[in-house]
Formats: C-alpha cells, structure tokens, sequence
C-alpha cells in the first residue's frame, strides 16, 4: 500500500494568522490546518483518490493502522499559527469524554516551528489549590497563576490531559496528538467573538477534569537526530537525515512531517516529494520507506496502552 499525501484542512480562528496560508498561496488568516485528521470534526482527503482518511481506515483497518489498532490510536497533527493568544483550555481523559462528549480524551504535544523573541505559552499553573483557582477566575484575576513557558524555535513540550494550555501570540507550531476535537474553554481573557460576544466557558467541566498538580514536560532545542515525545499513547522523533535513512513499519502505521524544505521520501523504488509543511501518512502495509539525505522531519508513531 502506497504512503499518503493527504490534502490539509484550514480551519478559520479568532486567534489566527496567515504564515502557513501564505506558504500554500492562500491569503487568508486560518489559523488552525489539519494536517492529519481521521475524525468526525474532519478527516483529510487522501490525495489521487476520492477517499478520506477515516473512510481507507474503516474499510483497511489492519493494512492502514496495523493489526489491532483503531482510530483510537489514530494520531491527530494540525499546525497551528497564532497572531493572539489561544484561551485557556484543557483536555479530558477517555472516560470523562466519552461520557460527556461522545469522543476521546485527548493528549497533546507541541513542536515550535517559529516564534517572535518572548513569545510564551502556558502550561500548567503556579499553584495547586484548586479552590483559590475557581476564586480567582470567578474574580477575573486568575492570569497570576499561569504558568507561562518562554519558547523558541525547535524546541518540544509536551501537554497531558488534564493540563490547563495554551500557546500564547506569535508563534507556529505543530501539534501531535490523540484523535480527538474535545477542548474545554477555561478563560478566554474576556475576548468577542465576531458576534460581539464573550465566548462561552466550560468552567464546570474543566475543574471536573484539570489536575492542577501536572507540569509540562519541556525538551529544549537540539541539532541532531534525538527523540522528543515519549508519551503513553504516541512517540515523536526528531529526524535530521545526514544520510539515507530505512524505516520501517514493524507493527503500526507511521507519520513524517516535513518541518523544513522540501525533502524526498522513497517506496518501492517510487521517488515521493514531500512538500514543506506537508505531512505523509505511511501505512502499515507499506512495510518500509526511505528518507533520502537532508531532510528533517518529524516522525510520529502511535503507541498502544
């Protein structure tokens, strides 16, 4: 089974800016693209065919993922490009979503692609107590104990559930993570929307599920081949291809993101160009690829519980 290139899908948001538009001749400020998506929100058409993503998984579930894995442990990747601050959100586990959502909970991490000098995000809060939390957010006075994470290019963090998150203005980055689309809005700075109204909160259900003790695991910036994300349901390596590289899919499907020039992937003796920002879906039955010298990407691989 041949890698898929799949076609991006651009999702408008209130905090979006336009770098990744403009890379793909779009002059438009979407602030969040799907790269790779396999879920009812949106799934990515798979390109030279007239399928999506979900649909080749539903019908081949063991030749695209690889025997016993589902779209539970399809890997979800968007890019996502900010000239505000994203609100405060946090996401639940499994089981909370699934019986408040009908979806899956979701565990996420962030490559920086850019960022301006200062940019910050938040990840987890300064405190503990959950009670002065919900006392200061009431009073909107709660912004004191955010824990923000100055960023810089290359550098990896990584956001479990259960974590209050965002990533603050200026900054691009790409997103791994479970499938899932369930966000829990805590704050939102008291931002209108194009209506002219405050956005809703889900106060109640981001205290059900927030652990205010968690604390973001950070991997700072390194020239060399290293892996990144260590998660429990996805590993993510950091590839610099300082010659060509054999990969293949022993047990699962894999995921390479192109985060630097274009680049050259290999199967079956067929050359593929993978664009700059652009994401090959390697199926399990594709077996093995090759990265051919100079690329640097991003490969992530799901991981079952």
């Amino acid at each position: 089974m041949k890698p898929f290139l799949l076609e991006p899908i651009h999702d408008y948001t209130i905090w979006g800016t336009n770098h990744i538009s403009k890379a793909r001749g779009i002059d438009e400020d979407y602030g969040t693209w799907w790269e790779v998506s396999a879920h009812p929100y949106c799934s990515n058409k798979i390109i030279g065919t007239n399928k999506t993503l979900m649909e080749m998984i539903q019908e081949n579930p063991d030749e695209v993922l690889g025997k016993g894995y589902t779209l539970h442990e399809t890997l979800r990747l968007a890019y996502l490009d900010t000239k505000d601050a994203l609100s405060i959100q946090v996401h639940p586990e499994d089981d909370y979503a699934l019986e408040h959502s009908n979806d899956y909970g979701k565990y996420e991490s962030w490559y920086i692609l850019d960022a301006k000098p200062g940019a910050t995000l938040v990840a987890g809060t300064t405190i503990n107590d959950a009670d002065e939390i919900k006392n200061a957010l009431m009073n909107n006075n709660v912004e004191k104990y955010l824990n923000k994470v100055e960023v810089h290019k290359g550098d990896y963090i990584i956001i479990p559930s259960g974590m209050l998150h965002a990533l603050g203005k200026d900054i691009l980055a790409l997103e791994v993570g479970t499938n899932s689309n369930t966000t829990y809005r805590f704050y939102d700075y008291n931002r209108k929307g194009k209506d002219g109204k405050t956005r809703p909160l889900h106060v109640k259900e981001s205290f059900d599920v927030t652990n205010f003790n968690l604390k973001p695991t950070f991997v700072p910036q390194k020239h060399e081949t290293h892996r990144i994300g260590d998660c429990p349901n996805f590993t993510v390596d950091e590839v610099y291809a300082d010659s060509d590289m054999n990969l293949t899919c022993d047990e699962h499907y894999m995921i390479l993101s192109n985060i630097d020039s274009d680049c050259t992937i290999v199967w079956n003796n067929e050359e593929i160009v993978l664009p700059q920002y652009d994401s090959l879906f390697v199926p399990f039955a594709s077996k093995k690829i090759t990265i051919k010298q100079g690329a640097h990407l991003l490969v992530s691989n799901p991981r079952k519980d």
